[in-house]
This record gives C-alpha cells, structure tokens and sequence, in this order.
C-alpha cells in the first residue's frame, strides 16, 4: 500500500488523485476513439467529458461524506478527496444527469452516446480502485483466505483491522482486498461490452445496459465482503448500494430487451 506515490519536498501525489485522474484521461481517450467509429464529432466527447469528470467527483464524494460522516474531524475534510473516499453510484448517477442536460442541449441521443462511452466507465473502475487499494480505502471485512490483506496501521483499513483483531483476541487481521475485486470485474466487464457490442449495436442502450447489468450484479455481490458502517444496511441486511444496484440491474435490462432501432434512427 502506498497512499502517497511521489513525495519530493513541497510535491506530493497521491496514489487515489493520480489514479483518478489517470482513470478519467483514460476513459476520454478510448470514448473519444469510439466516438469517431461511430459517426459522432469526438469534440463532443471530449467536451462533455468536462462536465462528467466535474459531476462525477462532487457526486462520489457528497455520497461518501453521508455515509462516513464519523470519518471527517472537520467539515473542510469534505473536499479532500485525494486522500481517497468516493462512492462510484454517486458519481455515476450524477455523471448521468449531467450528461443528460448536455446532450439535450445538443440535440444529441444520450442513449447513443451512453453506449459509446459505457467501455469507458468499466475501464474507468478498473483503474480508479487500484488507488483505493493503495490508499486503503474501500476495504473489505476480516477473512483467513490466502489472499487476504494487511494492511498499515495508520490507514483507514488498517485501524478497522484492528479493531476486528482485538474484538477476536488477535494480533492482526487480514482483510478482503474488495478494492482488487473491484478493479478486476472493472475489466471483466470492459473485456465483455467490447466483445458483445457486434450483438448489441442493433439496440440503442443496450451497451449501456449490459454495463449496468453486469456492474449492478458485481457490485451487489462484492458488497457482502466489503465492510460497511451499520448504518450503512438499511433493508434486510442489504446496503444502499446493493439496492442501487438491484435498480440499474432491472434498468439495464430494460435496456437490453427494448425494440431494435430502426436503420435511419437517430444518425445525430
């Protein structure tokens, strides 16, 4: 774990900020790619992609914040996101509205261009949770498995260790490195939406629903390792995440099964 990755007198990176802002170049230079394939000015990518990075990042941190309020000494805490903290359905949800108002404006399918940018999303997860585990944010709970991290004490996961291993009689405690498992269904997904797109292409929004589909089930699966506040299970033990999820799975696939466009639909 490695929280800060450059430290050279007064310049400091963070392992979270660069991950995040390598994970945002990343996705801007594959949709903008895909974009031109598709017969849309990539300019429009890269332009709405201003807009997405912006709401992404208030909208994934304002959710983290109301969920780990107990984390924060001081209000100014809030904005200091690159010591890591970010709910990804916070800043997707919010990347989505925004999306949807610039579009509009444009007079450009959000469905269209929800499908070329989806890649972009799962390589962007794939990406950004490797910095969470190098800040040792976004921990799992205690496990014996092989693969089972531990982690510094002065970090968020490594102090939730410690805890566990006390309440358990222990020295130390490993934990489920749910940021890894994130990051490798980040790709799994990728590799997915890129192979099926041929099947999906006849569908507007399909692409976008197989991200949510297959996003929506990771998610809720992974959740079950992932440690969690107790305020955080709200409804049959299940986290708010896991019911977002259960929402953008039914949403997704709607999406899928909806009726194929037609040959001269939509060419903006």
């Amino acid at each position: 774990m490695h929280p800060v990755l450059i430290d050279i007198g007064p310049l400091q990176i963070r392992s979270y900020g660069f991950m995040l802002a390598l994970s945002f170049l990343a996705g801007m230079y594959l949709a903008a790619r895909r974009a031109k394939r598709a017969g849309v000015e990539p300019q429009h990518i890269l332009d709405l992609s201003v807009y997405i990075i912006l709401a992404a990042v208030v909208g994934s941190r304002l959710l983290y914040v109301v969920f780990h309020l107990d984390e924060f000494s001081s209000p100014v805490e809030f904005f200091a996101l690159w010591r890591g903290g970010a709910t990804f359905y916070g800043g997707m949800l919010a990347a989505m509205l925004v999306s949807y108002a610039f579009l509009a404006r444009k007079r450009l399918s959000f469905l269209r261009v929800a499908d070329i940018t989806a890649p972009s999303v799962a390589l962007g997860v794939a990406i950004t949770r490797v910095g969470c585990f190098m800040s040792g944010c976004c921990y799992g709970k205690p496990t014996t498995l092989a693969w089972g991290v531990t982690f510094p004490p002065d970090s968020a996961a490594g102090q939730s260790a410690a805890e566990a291993a006390h309440a358990l009689g222990l020295t130390t405690v490993a934990l489920h490195p749910a940021q890894l498992y994130a990051s490798a269904y980040g790709l799994v997904i990728l590799a997915a939406l890129l192979a099926l797109e041929p099947r999906l292409r006849a569908r507007r929004g399909a692409t976008l629903g197989l991200l949510l589909v297959l996003y929506g089930v990771a998610r809720f699966a992974v959740d079950f390792v992932r440690s969690y506040e107790a305020n955080a299970r709200v409804v049959f033990g299940l986290t708010f995440n896991q019911l977002i999820s259960i929402a953008l799975f039914a949403l997704g696939v709607f999406l899928m099964v909806q009726r194929p466009a037609s040959a001269g639909a939509g060419r903006s």
